[in-house]
């Protein structure tokens, strides 16, 4: 089954509530496409792993992001990436941006096309009068299924991880090895 990454390009709706403005950007998930609908230049079309195994991966939290900023005179916006690596094999899956205090940020969509590059790009406006805010986010990744040893306990999954009984001696067992073969 192949990872689908929909990007929701989110227009952030401003608010004030005692004189400080936010933005809640909705969650981005990799389900949104359609199966078998892929969007151009979609970095998983590329993979080669149209294996299906099976079930679904719980999400995990890659990183939870904040970006400190403000501290200026003037009103004035920057382009910038928060995030991180996704874990070891696993790919991105979701992000979630809101702002706190002055200013506001809103996501533009991924940092890059890599499926394990967790950064999100973002668009960040300092209020300026040297007030300060905190663009913050939540991102998610999935286990790669080329990772996974669902249908292949005692063997070798695509990735190169095993599934079998000596890999925890070794240390190269798939990170769901021990849930999914025992």
């Amino acid at each position: 089954m192949l990872t689908k990454v929909a990007v929701l390009f989110s227009s952030c709706v401003a608010f004030t509530v005692l004189g400080a403005a936010g933005c809640y950007a909705p969650a981005v998930d990799d389900t949104e496409l359609a199966e078998g609908e892929a969007e151009a230049g979609d970095p998983s079309e590329d993979v080669g792993l149209s294996e299906d195994v099976g079930v679904a991966q719980e999400a995990l939290t890659a990183c939870d992001p904040v970006l400190p900023h403000g501290n200026s005179a003037f009103e004035n916006q920057f382009t910038t990436t928060i995030g991180c690596a996704c874990h070891p094999w696993y790919t991105k899956s979701s992000y979630n941006v809101w702002h706190a205090g002055h200013g506001d940020c809103w996501p533009l969509g991924w940092a890059s096309t890599d499926p394990n590059d967790c950064r999100v790009k973002v668009q960040v406006k300092n209020s300026g009068g040297y007030f300060n805010g905190e663009c913050r986010a939540h991102i998610e990744d999935k286990l790669d299924p080329a990772a996974s040893c669902v249908n292949r306990c005692g063997g070798k999954a695509p990735a190169g991880c095993y599934c079998d009984a000596l890999c925890s001696r070794i240390g190269d067992c798939c990170p769901d090895k021990a849930s999914t073969c025992g």
